[in-house]
């Protein structure tokens, strides 16, 4: 990754009491960034607040984090409050307010919108139509899996479909996190050309990964079991093969939800850890602790939980969904099992549990992986995209 940035500023917009906030990249030690003579082009990044929790908020902090920072005058206006709908409908009109004045300034100016699917879509394609009928140059970057992305159209019926549709092919650039959700955009909404964009993998905090793990194996799943698609009912009926294998293993679970009633005993006797939702510090001392990264999930795009386990140089086994294994290969950087198969989970686990030397391998080499594809795979493609548009 490049230099670290300096401070975020944030500048409240419009009336004193307003909730949206503009996050601005200071960029005043950098006149000139980059190849770009002059001042350099403007991309604004609309999704959730990057301070947020979930994944797309980690991702648009990674973007800030970047190396792109340091070619682009990289902001944020944050669209979506966790509020009651009242208020986050006013949020949102005050978003598209501070999108408008934002697009109606001077010099090279993109914008690139972050959107998943349900309430999200129906938001940013508002987003799109105003960027572009303000002449702008739109970015519309979808983070959902294939799974999710077809549902949500089977859903939705014909009338919707099409208007999504026309609120993708308006845009100048689609991006998709995965190949996998690349073609279900393509095969779904009549949109071709989906560029395939990978989350990047958020570093460790400094000084992490030093503890001394001689005092036994702690494995690790952040899912919880409020969404399906995480796969918690699949590790939950792994779980007791797993324990069973590996009684002298430390097991975490963490995550939105509460673990079903069936694991209740388990729970009781210990069997297991249950964290509940998990902050960012929290999260990372997990993190730290953990020696086996798990990720049952049955529909994913690319979780960004995977791509930090890959950064702290965790073993990890994850089933072959999504963008999954795009980024990792089975045996080399990782173990991929089919999803919905319980048991498969708990043997490969319970064999990398038995193998110390085998995790390290795994582990740096993850790593090393995570590190590729932040420096290539993510800022790389995305410079081109934005360089492109920029003109």
């Amino acid at each position: 990754m490049g230099p670290r940035l300096p401070a975020l500023g944030f500048h409240r917009l419009g009336r004193p009491d307003a909730e949206i906030l503009l996050v601005e990249i200071l960029m005043s030690d950098h006149p000139q960034i980059g190849n770009f003579a002059g001042e350099p082009p403007h991309v604004v990044q609309l999704g959730p607040h990057p301070a947020g929790r979930g994944g797309m908020p980690a991702v648009m902090r990674a973007l800030l984090q970047s190396p792109l920072a340091e070619r682009y005058d990289l902001q944020v206006i944050p669209t979506y409050d966790r509020a009651e709908p009242l208020r986050r409908l006013a949020y949102f009109l005050r978003a598209t307010g501070s999108l408008i004045r934002w697009c109606s300034r001077g010099g090279r100016r993109i914008v690139h919108v972050h959107t998943t699917v349900r309430g999200s879509m129906y938001r940013k394609s508002v987003l799109v139509a105003v960027a572009k009928l303000m002449r702008r140059p739109v970015v519309l970057h979808l983070h959902a899996g294939s799974g999710d992305i077809a549902e949500f159209v089977r859903r939705i019926g014909p009338v919707r479909r099409r208007l999504f549709s026309l609120a993708f092919r308006a845009a100048d650039r689609v991006l998709s996190v995965s190949q996998s959700s690349a073609t279900e955009i393509e095969r779904q909404l009549d949109c071709g050309n989906v560029i395939v964009v990978p989350n990047s993998a958020p570093p460790p905090p400094d000084g992490a990964g030093g503890r001394d793990r001689s005092n036994g194996t702690t494995i690790l799943y952040l899912g919880g079991f409020a969404n399906p698609a995480k796969g918690g009912d699949v590790l939950a009926d792994a779980l007791p093969a797993l324990i069973e294998q590996c009684p002298k293993a430390d097991i975490v679970l963490a995550g939105p939800g509460e673990p079903p009633s069936r694991l209740r005993p388990l729970l009781d006797d210990g069997a297991f850890e249950w964290r509940g939702w998990l902050d960012e510090p929290l999260k990372n001392a997990e993190l730290d602790r953990c020696d086996i990264f798990v990720l049952p999930s049955v529909s994913e795009g690319l979780p960004v939980a995977l791509l930090e386990a890959m950064s702290w140089g965790r073993a990890i086994v994850a089933t072959k969904v999504g963008g999954v294994p795009e980024v990792l290969s089975d045996g080399v950087d990782g173990v991929l099992v089919e999803p919905r198969r319980p048991e498969e989970l708990a043997g490969e686990v319970a064999s990398l549990v038995a193998d110390e030397s085998r995790r390290a391998r795994l582990g740096d080499a993850a790593r090393a992986r995570a590190e590729r594809l932040n420096a290539d795979e993510v800022c790389g493609r995305l410079d081109a995209v934005y360089r492109e548009l920029a003109g």
